[in-house]
């Protein structure tokens, strides 16, 4: 079974998105910041 491929029209938002995936970014209230110390 052949594996589909897509045409990427939008380089620009694909490039970040392939950067973005790389970067973890996560929020951490204080509540749970002040449980930990």
């Amino acid at each position: 079974m052949p594996k589909p491929r897509y045409k990427t029209t939008n380089w620009k938002q694909y490039n970040q998105s392939l950067i973005n995936r790389g970067s973890l970014t996560f929020w951490i209230d204080e509540e749970a910041i002040s449980g930990w110390a």
